[in-house]
């Protein structure tokens, strides 16, 4: 059979395996190809220049000889269909400009719900993310330049009018190789900074792009030469670049300006590899992220971001995993160190409200605050703090100014996931069914965060499902047997369902352990439940007051708990309710 009489539905474009077949069989054909035929489909009939099949095949084309490499990938394609460029079926050839799409191909979309590689992407908001430069041919990137200039044009944009800018750590997860178009569609934004490091004869060289995902064009595309002990100058001059190809205005650096980065190579080097590490949020590298961090600012003491950044994972690790007093004044000692360097440096007022606002300091809420909201200030693309600024204000009963700020931080993370630890103020609401959609996403993407575990059984105790509760709680000691939230959480299960003795022994467990990792006022709470609901209402108060005075003050779950009835109706509570009110009011929440 010739061509012209070869069916029409003899080749198909399988999405969803990511699949050439001709007459049911498969074709093999490599990435890149495959690229450029799903591009090229998606746009049949239309004429698609070499400049957009660059753009969209490379992550950088700027130095990239892209004229042969697109010849190489068309002829592969047209080798794969079994086409013919002088009689062409599927792939047009117009001279001079670039390909039309024409032949008959079945396309089978993406499975599980994914949209097709090249399906129009509909962007509700103006936003942007910096993603690492590559480091082309013979370029060694062993400073971790790629990521920090990447870093530094983040940080440097984050404040611009009407324009979310995702920090780097939203963008770390991505592949390196992965093309602006592909990044704008995973993260849900609409432009992408772009471009790569390339050495020529000696000379470090940068070239970037700021890209379009929703025009599909490059708004700005730029080359230098790097000069590394100009970089940050570099970086300043690229960012005034990138907001005037945006229309906006670029909020001049105050003056003189620290740098934001060490001169130091090495010292640059080692908080590249430190700050990558953290920013993954892995514990397992803990060990590792101190020890690079640590390194930095031992080479050089006058490194502030090093600093605050260090104090921050410190202070993390003594909270969450580690209680000794070493991780605490290590996190205080770099934190202090950082304001002193740069007392404008967002992260080091994060830094400090991370330290404000733990065991160490008795939970100071407001003064924790006040850092947060200087922060942010500063700059306004720091997830963190709106993330601890939300729990700080779930913390004290302000429910829905905490929902607000969990809200308002989602505009930093990639596709616009919101904190899940938005399930504590659905679960302090009792709004168990947003609480329980919101904890089954988090142990989805996290089995083993100990705060889903926690979380999990007390929606299923406030719904009454005993049964379910008992399952969830039985999980969570299994993983966490020595941690006292739990331990007193399972004290409460037996108090609720009629088990004195239980509830009692679990309680002097939970009071007995010295694990309190920064948590203790929830067990607290939990004792003063237990006692409530076993009829000791003295010794219920007086566990609910050490719970409040060491940090969980949410009164409005207090008055909405029937695990306190029985202290509801005495004068102390209503006098403790309304001193909470009038130290707490609504405005703390508003920035």
């Amino acid at each position: 059979m010739d061509t012209a009489q070869k069916p029409a539905e003899e080749v198909e474009l399988d999405l969803g395996r990511y699949e050439l077949r001709r007459r049911g069989r498969r074709v093999k054909l490599a990435r890149k190809p495959m690229e450029l035929l799903i591009f090229l489909v998606g746009r049949r009939g239309q004429l698609v220049s070499r400049q957009d099949i660059a753009t969209r095949l490379w992550r950088s084309d700027l130095f990239i000889d892209a004229e042969p490499n697109i010849n190489n990938i068309v002829r592969k394609i047209r080798t794969a269909l079994g086409d013919d460029s002088a009689k062409p079926r599927f792939l047009e050839t117009v001279v001079g400009k670039g390909y039309r799409f024409v032949g008959p191909v079945r396309v089978i979309g993406a499975r599980n719900g994914e949209a097709p590689a090249d399906a129009p992407r509909a962007t509700s908001r103006s936003s942007l993310a910096v993603l690492p430069l590559l480091a082309l041919d013979n370029f060694r990137d062993d400073q971790g330049l790629g990521l920090g200039i990447a870093d530094a044009l983040a940080s440097r944009l984050g404040n611009l009018q009407d324009l979310d800018v995702l920090p780097s750590s939203a963008v770390l997860h991505l592949p390196a190789e992965i093309v602006a178009a592909d990044a704008g569609a995973r993260l849900d934004v609409r432009f992408v900074v772009h471009g790569a490091l390339r050495d020529e004869k000696g000379q470090a060289r940068l070239s970037l792009q700021v890209f379009d995902c929703d025009e599909q064009r490059a708004l700005l595309t730029r080359r230098c030469d790097l000069d590394l002990p100009r970089l940050s100058a570099v970086e300043d001059e690229l960012a005034r670049q990138i907001a005037a190809a945006l229309h906006r205005p670029l909020r001049p650096a105050a003056e003189p300006r620290r740098s934001r980065y060490s001169q130091d190579p090495l010292a640059y080097a080692e908080f590249m590899h430190g700050f990558r590490l953290s920013s993954a949020g892995d514990p397992k590298s803990m060990d590792e992220t101190v020890q690079r961090l640590t390194s930095a600012v031992t080479r050089d003491p006058a490194f502030s971001l090093a600093h605050a950044t260090l104090s921050q994972v410190c202070a993390t690790r003594h909270f969450e995993f580690d209680p000794i007093s070493a991780w605490l004044e290590k996190a205080e000692f770099h934190c202090r160190r950082a304001l002193e360097l740069d007392p404008d440096l967002p992260e080091a007022h994060v830094a400090k409200a991370f330290l404000l606002w733990g065991p160490s300091k008795n939970f100071q809420h407001l003064e924790a605050i006040a850092e947060l909201r200087q922060a942010l200030a500063l700059q306004k693309n720091l997830p963190h703090a709106y993330n601890r600024l939300g729990t700080i204000l779930a913390h004290i009963g302000l429910l829905d100014q905490a929902r607000d700020l969990y809200e308002r931080g989602r505009q930093f993370h990639p596709r616009r996931a919101i904190s899940h630890s938005i399930a504590q103020v659905y679960l302090w609401k009792r709004e168990c069914d947003l609480a329980r959609r919101e904890i089954d996403a988090w142990r989805a993407e996290s089995p083993d965060n100990k705060y889903a575990l926690y979380f999990a059984p007390q929606v299923e105790m406030m719904s009454g499902d005993f049964r379910q509760a008992r399952a969830l709680l039985d999980e969570a000691l299994d993983r966490l047997p020595n941690e006292p939230m739990t331990i007193s959480l399972c004290g409460l299960f037996h108090a609720m369902t009629g088990k004195p003795e239980e509830a009692m022994d679990c309680v002097h467990r939970a009071c007995a352990s010295p694990k309190t990792f920064g948590h203790a006022h929830h067990t607290y709470y939990q004792v003063a439940c237990v006692y409530a609901l076993l009829g000791r209402a003295e010794a219920a108060f007086e566990w609910l007051d050490r719970s409040v005075s060491t940090g969980f003050a949410c009164w409005p779950f207090f008055v909405q708990d029937p695990c306190l009835r029985r202290l509801q109706a005495l004068p102390q509570f209503e006098v403790l309710v309304s001193s909470l009110q009038a130290k707490y009011p609504a405005r703390l929440g508003l920035l």
